[in-house]
């Protein structure tokens, strides 16, 4: 029951991060990043103030687990959400998407690196065509009339290698510390952090408070902080408690999906050719990062 639980998790996270890309796109048409993360985490933090009225929860941390909480939030939310809105203001939510296919090669890479889990060989090719696939978007889009968002792409990567730092981070935490006491510590720390960054570098509470005037906006940061930020922060979290990292990391393709046919049909971004050979190398290099991981599994309970 935890099992199916946790995978319902996995699908409902990847579901809204591949609606999110579409949301951070709409408010960039209306504010700038450090308003936007600051009321996104203003909305998730009152969002998980009404959640503690209602379900109290004893948040003491003793010193070794505050510790780990504050590194963990340093990889999310503080680098993944800056790195991520930076780079959604250079480049599109269609190629954006594409390259958030590479999670999984990532969290297998990283796993290798730091947890010594050994990548087999053809594991080795999928991250190897993973990020092909990623170079193979940047030549094309430098080569003819076509847009270049080397910086912008380069920023998502940077998002992905914090995710995957973050939920690697989290498997192990969970063992000591609740899913539920983890996010609330990181959508607090959050709401804190870019707050304080929004009114030292010089922004007003008028416009704070003006811009959640326009309605389209006002949405797509309700979204953004309850759904998209203090809503994926439990799901993920709770989904890596119960199921190895690398199986959650899976389903980031439906998440990739999603961002693709939402900027493609719902914002009329540019699809080229190029767009969907990089979309099938990728998703190539994911399936053998992640086969082999599978076949392991259902050889042993036979």
């Amino acid at each position: 029951m935890k099992k199916n639980n946790a995978l319902l998790a996995a699908v409902a996270f990847s579901v809204i991060i591949g609606l999110s890309f579409m949301f951070v796109k709409i408010t960039l048409n209306y504010e700038g990043q450090l308003l936007i993360l600051a009321q996104r985490f203003t909305f998730a933090f009152l969002g998980v103030l009404l959640f503690l009225a209602i379900r109290p929860i004893d948040l003491r941390l003793n010193k070794k687990e505050l510790k780990i909480v504050l590194i963990i939030s340093l990889f999310y939310p503080i680098i993944f959400f800056s790195s991520q809105i930076l780079g959604l203001d250079q480049t599109t939510v269609t190629e954006a998407g594409i390259i958030q296919a590479i999670a999984p090669a990532i969290t297998v890479l990283l796993a290798s690196l730091f947890l010594k889990e050994q990548v087999k060989r053809i594991q080795g090719i999928g991250i190897f065509l993973s990020i092909a696939g990623v170079v193979f978007l940047q030549v094309m889009n430098s080569s003819g009339n076509y847009g270049f968002h080397l910086i912008g792409n380069l920023l998502i990567v940077l998002s992905i290698i914090a995710m995957a730092i973050w939920q690697v981070m989290s498997r192990s935490a969970t063992k000591k510390i609740t899913p539920i006491k983890i996010t609330i510590y990181i959508i607090s720390i959050g709401f804190i952090f870019f707050n304080i960054m929004y009114f030292i570098i010089g922004g007003s509470a008028g416009e704070y408070v003006h811009s959640l005037t326009e309605i389209p906006y006002l949405l797509s940061i309700i979204f953004l902080g309850v759904l998209s930020t203090a809503g994926t922060s439990l799901l993920s979290i709770y989904a890596v408690s119960q199921l190895p990292v690398i199986q959650v990391s899976v389903f980031n393709n439906v998440a990739t999906l999603i961002t693709i046919l939402s900027g493609v049909l719902i914002l009329s971004e540019p699809f080229h050719y190029y767009h969907i050979i990089g979309a099938v190398v990728i998703i190539c290099g994911v399936i053998l990062v992640n086969v082999k991981k599978v076949s392991r599994h259902s050889s042993a309970a036979t």
